[in-house]
């Protein structure tokens, strides 16, 4: 049995005690790539999810659901299961928060104080650590597969900082796309960009998916063949 976890969809940041920092993510794309992975056969799949993200509603035992809401929470769980688990690949789809906001005592900020709310969030916002930088130190045999995010980047340039990517947090894939690329032509957009060592010992090329459900198809035929799964197991 191979065990692979699918982060998903968008963390929550609390700002006070009934307001968060949060992002557009949906989790559409990392539900697809979780339920085109439980097709295959022999395999497990940890889908860590945020609050708000599409869960899978099918494959029963093969999929494992966990939801997280912060940052934090998802550092926390991803590692306890790489440290629990014998975890094969990891495709980090979750669109993390770069920033946090360091509370010590239960606050509501005053709606009718813009100076007093912006002050609040200056003096207390801090960075979150980078999940993905973790992964391969947790378990330097695991697949890696992560996103890069971009808005309005050119694909020159989208190519090169998933190749900076790839050399800071050891992936072996990345999946890149730009929002103004994906708004011109209606539909999901990725790019996939291979560590040097996977494109020089194997038959990967370096495509442009169009579409979640085909994206999905590439990343779990790459970890198939990655992880020399048959199809008779």
């Amino acid at each position: 049995m191979k065990n692979i976890i699918v982060t998903s969809g968008g963390t929550e940041e609390y700002i006070d005690d009934v307001r968060v920092l949060t992002n557009i993510s949906t989790g559409k794309l990392g539900v697809e790539i979780a339920c085109a992975l439980g097709n295959i056969n022999n395999v497990h799949i940890h889908y860590i999810h945020s609050r708000n993200a599409v869960k899978p509603q099918c494959f029963g035992k093969i999929i494992t659901c966990t939801e997280v809401r912060t940052a934090n929470d998802a550092l926390e769980t991803i590692k306890k299961i790489m440290t629990e688990n014998q975890i094969d690949a990891v495709v980090h789809a979750m669109a993390v928060s770069d920033f946090t906001f360091k509370k010590d005592k239960s606050v509501k900020l005053k709606s009718n104080d813009a100076e007093g709310f912006i002050d609040y969030m200056r003096s207390t916002i801090t960075k979150n650590p980078k999940i993905i930088s973790y992964i391969k130190k947790w378990n330097p045999k695991t697949i890696l597969v992560g996103f890069k995010f971009e808005v309005g980047t050119s694909v020159d340039e989208l190519i090169k900082l998933s190749k900076k990517s790839i050399k800071d947090n050891d992936c072996d894939l990345i999946i890149a796309n730009d929002k103004i690329e994906m708004q011109k032509v209606g539909k999901h957009i990725a790019h996939f960009v291979y560590a040097d060592q996977i494109k020089d010992n194997s038959e990967q090329p370096e495509v442009t998916v169009i579409g979640k459900d085909n994206i999905a198809y590439f990343i779990s035929y790459f970890l198939k063949i990655k992880l020399n799964i048959k199809d008779d197991i």
